[in-house]
């Protein structure tokens, strides 16, 4: 039973198929406003492990310079716009998954010790850029994040929102 060859090579293939799940190039439906907002509500983001994503909510009143730093990017812009914007959970360092700190409101990794705001933007740490985002878009009450458009965050010193660390460090 074990010994059909066949079998291994179909498993080998199997698993080097491409997942359609939430990969690179795909739209992925990351859940309706209120299930975001409901995360909101506790002070944290909305996770979607599928799409590898945070969802954060983006201040109407940072919109001005958010245009400045992202007019070249529609699709990130155009979530911004909505009042949400979708960080790929990735560090931009060394590729650690970047949790939240529920007590300094940022996103902090425990690899190398990089933060970042609520919007992902820089703070501290050896990262050589901020978190880096995805395009957004919402339909009714469906927020779906766009993986084919992932934009570089922006630079070192960007800060759009002047959201500082609201308490004590996780990392």
């Amino acid at each position: 039973e074990g010994d059909d060859p066949f079998d291994s090579r179909q498993a080998a293939l199997a698993f080097l198929w491409p997942s359609q799940a939430g990969g690179a190039g795909s739209k992925v439906t990351v859940g309706s406003i209120s299930d975001v907002e409901a995360s909101f509500e506790k002070k944290e983001p909305f996770y979607n492990a599928s799409a590898k994503v945070y969802i954060q909510p983006y201040p109407k009143d940072a919109l001005p310079k958010a245009k400045k730093v992202y007019g070249n990017e529609p699709g990130v812009l155009g979530g911004m716009t909505e009042g949400f914007v979708a960080l790929y959970q990735k560090c931009p360092h060394l590729g650690c998954r970047v949790p939240w700190c529920q007590t300094s409101q940022w996103f902090e990794c425990p690899c190398h010790g990089s933060k970042y705001n609520r919007v992902g933007e820089k703070k501290s740490g050896p990262a050589p850029r901020g978190m880096d985002r995805y395009g957004l878009t919402v339909s009714g009450d469906t927020i779906t994040v766009d993986k084919a458009v992932l934009a570089q965050a922006p630079p070192i010193g960007t800060d759009t929102t002047g959201q500082g660390q609201e308490g004590a460090a996780c990392v």
